[in-house]
């Protein structure tokens, strides 16, 4: 590790969180972990975004072509951030936190089994070169294809592969996948000096700490004590399959989850208290969700849908999922229908046959084993511990506080949403192998695993921490009903 390599590292954490300071409201609770965790997630994706715009011809020293896009994006977050820091009211004086002796006692024993837990995932990534499967054909192969060759050069289809007559072009089996983290990866190989393959992925477990700090300063902003916050965060970091995804550096479901875990929590918390940077910050997250992965774009239209919705009066929701269920039934009734969605293109379904742009074409017939395979996953295997046991309990306890709260219902019927359509994706398509298999269905389901903490969490804490007008003033445009 050289001197570069760290400044690296500094430049696109301070740029980061300079940037989610910037979209954060000052004198918040929870405002500097959640501008670390944010800021170290954003910063790496804005350093991949300006290695590719200005590190294309000469991608050994693409951390050096990158640099001044990358400070000049934390110079004007720091600009905002200090104006909005400038005109903002002054703060309320707080309540301090009654916290008995014995439970300060568990949850530091719980922090700290977590940061035991987290050196040993660091030495995993800095002791193991990348993992096969789709950590190299679908991310690293390019990366390290465009840093050894010192430019960029296209991947394209094996057909047009054999075709072409330069030998400019390259092809593999994930050529079509989003290219951001690969330009991530360039970034930092850059800065090392040379395709180093645990410095280029000690990003995962940076992207671990991110999105631990980022939902514990997201919690303490909606009003989650810090007891059930540092909870929360023991319970989210130690799911042995998001660990896993760590320690095996490479793979983008963990870039996915957090993303979403993050698009989600900012949306409930303008929902909840009317801070429009907020909605910002999760139309950002939402937004970079398809240049990760291409199943982002699923999940990246399910929050921009959602968002609309909630941001519908109570009157016009009722009309938008009556229309919703109207079409749905009709295309199951006709049995061939096609539809435009923005940014994947025709959806097509036909004769036991659907036909999905980002997916591609699926044959419909119910599969039982793989609804045995879900089970198994959830329930008996050691991926989760005892996260999907715990969730029944806790929303039936707690199911007045989710009927009260708009912002939780909505969150919870998101969620429900994006749960309902893995199960007809695994349940009732070919797609059912991967359920059989244990693998997609696992990697799937940790894309919404963080958001499903959060509202765990949320629905845990006291009624007194939820704000008073969540369902009775218009705080973003919506009244439902007098204050």
């Amino acid at each position: 590790m050289n001197a570069a390599y760290f400044w690296a590292w500094l430049l696109l954490c301070t740029s980061g969180t300079l940037v989610a300071l910037a979209l954060s409201t000052p004198r918040r609770p929870g405002r500097v972990a959640m501008a670390i965790g944010y800021g170290v997630v954003l910063g790496m994706l804005a350093a991949a975004a300006c290695a590719a715009f200005a590190a294309r011809a000469d991608t050994a020293h693409a951390w050096l072509h990158a640099a001044p896009w990358l400070a000049a994006l934390g110079a004007g977050a720091a600009g905002v951030a200090l104006y909005r820091q400038h005109r903002a009211p002054a703060a309320a004086p707080g309540t301090s936190e009654n916290v008995e002796y014995w439970k300060y006692a568990v949850i530091a024993a719980a922090l700290a089994s977590l940061l035991w837990r987290g050196s040993i995932i660091a030495s995993e990534v800095l002791l193991r070169p990348t993992y096969p499967w789709d950590a190299w054909d679908a991310w690293a192969v390019k990366a390290k294809t465009w840093f050894l060759l010192g430019h960029y050069v296209p991947f394209v289809g094996v057909a047009d592969w054999l075709l072409g007559s330069t030998a400019s072009l390259h092809s593999g089996p994930a050529w079509a996948y989003p290219s951001t983290l690969g330009w991530m990866q360039v970034w930092f190989a850059s800065a090392a000096g040379a395709w180093i393959e645990q410095l280029v992925n000690l990003p995962w477990f940076a992207l671990w700490v991110g999105m631990l700090f980022g939902h514990y300063g997201q919690w303490r902003a909606i009003g989650v004590s810090r007891a059930g916050a540092a909870i929360g965060v023991y319970v989210l970091g130690s799911l042995p399959l998001l660990t896993s995804h760590v320690a095996l550096a490479g793979y983008a479901d963990l870039w996915v989850a957090t993303l979403f875990g993050f698009s989600m929590l900012a949306w409930l918390r303008w929902q909840e208290r009317g801070e429009r940077d907020q909605l910002l910050l999760a139309l950002v997250c939402a937004g970079v969700l398809p240049l990760i992965k291409l199943e982002g774009m699923v999940w990246c239209l399910s929050l921009l849908a959602a968002i609309g919705f909630g941001a519908l009066p109570l009157r016009w929701r009722l009309r938008a999922a009556a229309l919703a269920f109207a079409v749905l039934l009709l295309v199951v009734l006709v049995g061939q229908a096609q539809m435009l969605f923005a940014a994947i293109g025709w959806v097509r379904s036909g004769s036991r046959v659907v036909d999905i742009p980002v997916i591609g074409k699926l044959s419909l017939a119910w599969h039982g084993d793989a609804a045995a395979g879900i089970v198994h996953s959830l329930f008996t295997q050691s991926n989760w511990h005892l996260l999907w046991w715990f969730l029944p309990p806790l929303v039936a306890w707690r199911w007045r506080a989710l009927r009260a709260s708009d912002a939780l219902g909505l969150c919870s019927l998101l969620l429900l949403g994006c749960f309902g359509l893995l199960l007809f994706l695994f349940v009732f398509t070919d797609a059912a192998e991967w359920a059989e298999s244990y693998t997609a269905v696992n990697r799937l389901i940790m894309h919404i695993t963080p958001a499903v903490v959060s509202l765990l969490v949320l629905l845990w804490r006291e009624p007194s921490a939820r704000p008073a007008h969540v369902d009775t003033v218009a705080v973003h445009g919506r009244l439902h009903g007098p204050a």
